[in-house]
């Protein structure tokens, strides 16, 4: 017995599909900005046929009628009266002379409420022995049918503004792409269907955040870390957070810069290490005065690539002294000349001129806190330090729990409503055991969990950063 699925249009361009006897759920089908629904049906059809190996039955349902079409093992799709019983049929069907079933339409097909289109092969248009004598009804003129006939050698006198729609529709890469993950990942890897993801769904707000983090930035962007309690995560999540950029932005987008004090673990964490002269005392010393014709290639020399394509500038050395205010603006102007964003890892002294910088300058910024009391407390002292620095800085602030072994639960209460009081928001990471253990950091070696996490944390800054433009 050929299998069946029952198809029920829901609207116009989606419709729900369910296999017969199969223990699968309902499947959802919806149409994209490049493909109409009744193509999206179609091709569901002829994949569950070649899988199955055998011909597939279609009851198709709309708010009108519902009618029967087998599709082949090549995709044929005829008309055909069903094999098995057919749980709700409102009326009886008509006789075969009132309506010719058997005339399969090579163009447009009404399926719903609107004309939806499909592909239909040379070779499946019905032979004329099959066709109703009596000629297809002649279409009904509509408005635009007593409009005088033009010349094909006229000029177009109507606007050519929406030409552009029609040669070249915009395509939403996140709606379009079919689920990878859940329920519906787990159907598309069976059938080999392009199921679309549902549109609250976790696979979707990913998409929707590596959307978020391709779009345009202001001249100079800079995402500052903060927090002026060490020991806290700031020089792992701002690695963690570059790499992350630069996998869904695109390489050599982005670049890091350590301003912390001497002696700290940045350079200890980052996966491919700096060599000698890759960091920022050097890169002042030797581009400073040229740094309107400093060309990319020889600006990567003093930066250290990253296996996703950041950019890393490491702090001062032993044999150095640490970064002043107008060091650290030296800096993020020539960075900021080749690369659309600088993420800035800061030590712990709000005194320091190159934290005070990157407070000041800052687009928008990170404080990442423990669920410790003293680090909870050492977070408010940094938001406070941050408004004396520039008072509207924590509108653009955004306040990062980290879960980790230590953690005290009673402690969120109060620092989240604490955080909450000041207006700046939260959110939470889950803990990521390469951040604790002291190890260096590749994205690769992060937990899925962690790196669904930086995404979110990275589109957040973006949005972040588009509200402090606006």
């Amino acid at each position: 017995m050929a299998p069946t699925v029952e198809i029920e249009a829901t609207s116009a361009t989606t419709a729900r599909a369910t296999l017969t006897g199969a223990d699968v759920p309902p499947m959802d089908l919806a149409a994209s900005e490049d493909k109409a629904l009744a193509a999206v049906v179609h091709e569901f059809v002829c994949t569950l046929a070649v899988k199955q190996q055998s011909a597939v039955e279609v009851i198709y349902r709309t708010g009108k009628d519902t009618r029967f079409l087998t599709v082949g093992l090549d995709g044929t799709l005829t008309e055909s009266a069903p094999s098995v019983p057919i749980p709700v049929v409102a009326t009886e069907p008509e006789p075969a002379a009132a309506e010719p079933v058997s005339a399969i339409p090579a163009g447009p097909v009404t399926v719903t409420a609107g004309p939806i289109t499909y592909e239909t092969p040379a070779q499946n248009v019905p032979k004329a022995s099959q066709r109703t004598a009596e000629p297809a009804p002649a279409p009904t003129p509509g408005p635009t049918s007593t409009r005088g006939t033009r010349s094909v050698t006229e000029p177009l006198s109507a606007s050519f503004g929406a030409l552009s729609a029609l040669s070249a529709p915009r395509v939403d890469p996140a709606a379009g792409a079919p689920a990878h993950s859940g329920v519906r990942g787990r159907v598309n890897a069976l059938f080999g269907l392009r199921l679309a993801p549902k549109a609250d769904s976790h696979e979707m707000r990913l998409r929707g955040a590596q959307t978020s983090i391709g779009r345009l930035l202001p001249e100079g962007a800079l995402v500052t870390v903060a927090n002026v309690k060490g020991g806290v995560g700031k020089t792992p999540m701002t690695i963690g957070l570059a790499e992350t950029i630069a996998e869904h932005r695109g390489p050599a987008t982005i670049t890091c810069l350590d301003l912390g004090e001497i002696g700290g673990s940045f350079t200890d964490r980052l996966a491919v290490p700096p060599a000698t002269g890759q960091d920022a005392a050097t890169l002042l010393a030797e581009l400073s005065d040229t740094a309107h014709q400093v060309r990319p290639s020889t600006l990567t020399r003093y930066l250290a690539r990253q296996p996703c394509g950041s950019y890393m500038v490491a702090g001062p050395t032993g044999t150095s002294a640490p970064l002043t205010y107008d060091d650290a603006a030296t800096a993020a102007s020539i960075l900021g000349r080749h690369y659309d964003l600088l993420l800035a890892d800061t030590g712990n002294s709000s005194h320091a001129g190159s934290w005070r910088w990157a407070i000041a300058s800052a687009h928008a910024v990170i404080v990442p806190v423990p669920l410790r009391r003293d680090s909870a407390v050492a977070a408010q002292r940094t938001l406070a330090a941050m408004s004396a620095v520039h008072p509207d800085v924590l509108a653009r602030t955004v306040v990062v729990i980290t879960d980790g072994p230590g953690d005290v639960p009673m402690v969120e209460t109060d620092a989240v409503d604490a955080f909450a009081a000041l207006g700046v928001p939260v959110c939470r990471m889950p803990f990521e055991p390469l951040f604790a253990s002291g190890e260096r950091i590749t994205l690769s070696g992060l937990r899925r969990d962690t790196q669904d996490a930086l995404t979110v944390l990275a589109a957040t800054v973006f949005d972040l950063i588009a509200g402090a433009v606006d």
